[in-house]
């Protein structure tokens, strides 16, 4: 777990962690103790490295076809 933390950083994990961070300041700032607890979850999905597509449920499965025809056909309308 402490490994995913430090690696596979990019721009839109830094943004989440940075939108997180900003929901919790803010929500402090407001006096939302709801919204602390929201965003404590917000920060600690880029931390973690995981979210909804984490166990693979937002994949599309990948075909293994045999039969792979790179030739396509035409119909000629008149």
């Amino acid at each position: 777990m402490v490994q995913n933390i430090f690696k596979n950083w990019n721009f839109v994990r830094l943004l989440r962690l940075a939108m997180g961070i900003f929901l919790v300041v803010e929500a402090v700032k407001s006096g939302m103790w709801i919204l602390v607890a929201v965003g404590a979850v917000f920060v600690a999905m880029p931390l973690l490295n995981i979210g909804c597509c984490s166990a693979g449920n937002c994949s599309v499965p990948i075909r293994h076809s045999k039969n792979i025809n790179d030739e396509v056909e035409y119909e000629e309308i008149k």
